[in-house]
């Protein structure tokens, strides 16, 4: 990007995991109690058959986080070697991480694609078509997406010439600013720092195109030994 970052002001802010994952939790029961009762009616549209139901879940997540590159990677300034992608079910996320200075049109971009694309269309689309396994996959992509809104009711609310910065903390993100943005507040995001700007000191150091936490490769495993357990235990 060609902003001028000279004497611009970075904040750093920490997204409440917590509070996020019980919104989530809220966000898919209401959702879910809105599908049943627009399909209490239709005795076809339930199933019994869960299947790889679970797998499917933890792909279409995957997905989730493809369609935030993709939301990145349509935009010619940003340079596709700076985009990546990981996994750290130990803090609750997928991520997809743009490590490059982009505009707040691109991160808003990023941010609403897969909500729109895997969330509302999927679950209406489901819906016409009395799919079960769409429908549910769609509700799940859209309470997995409360961090997502939560970040874009903050970039509704910040001046157009802020830049987002992604580091290497996939739970945190930084904002340089020319306008002071100390009095924005929005829940689920907590400020953690702020200062002057250094170029020289704020970079990623991690550059890597996939980042697998340990504990995310043993929460797979253990998802996918269930899953055939329960498949088997249906036959």
């Amino acid at each position: 990007m060609k902003n001028k970052s000279v004497n611009m002001k970075y904040y750093t802010y920490g997204l409440d995991m917590v509070f996020l994952n019980i919104l989530s939790i809220v966000l898919f029961v209401g959702v879910w109690v809105i599908v049943m009762l627009v399909t209490r009616n239709r005795s076809d549209f339930f199933s019994d058959d869960v299947g790889f139901l679970f797998i499917y879940m933890i792909l279409w997540l995957m997905l989730h986080e493809v369609i935030h590159g993709i939301g990145f990677g349509i935009f010619p300034e940003v340079k596709k070697s700076n985009i990546c992608f990981g996994m750290a079910l130990e803090k609750g996320v997928f991520y997809c991480m743009c490590k490059q200075k982009i505009s707040k049109r691109v991160i808003l971009t990023s941010l609403m694609l897969p909500f729109t694309v895997i969330g509302v269309i999927t679950l209406i689309l489901g819906l016409y078509i009395n799919s079960y396994d769409l429908v549910m996959l769609s509700v799940l992509n859209i309470a997995g997406a409360v961090g997502d809104l939560v970040m874009t009711c903050y970039f509704l609310r910040v001046p157009n010439d802020v830049i987002y910065l992604d580091l290497d903390d996939c739970t945190s993100f930084t904002v340089l600013s020319n306008s002071n943005l100390d009095d924005i507040n929005v829940k689920g995001i907590k400020l953690k720092e702020s200062g002057i700007y250094d170029s020289s000191k704020m970079v990623s150091r991690d550059k890597r195109k996939l980042v697998i936490s340990k504990t995310s490769y043993i929460v797979l495993g253990i998802i996918v030994i269930l899953t055939l357990f329960m498949m088997f235990v249906r036959r």
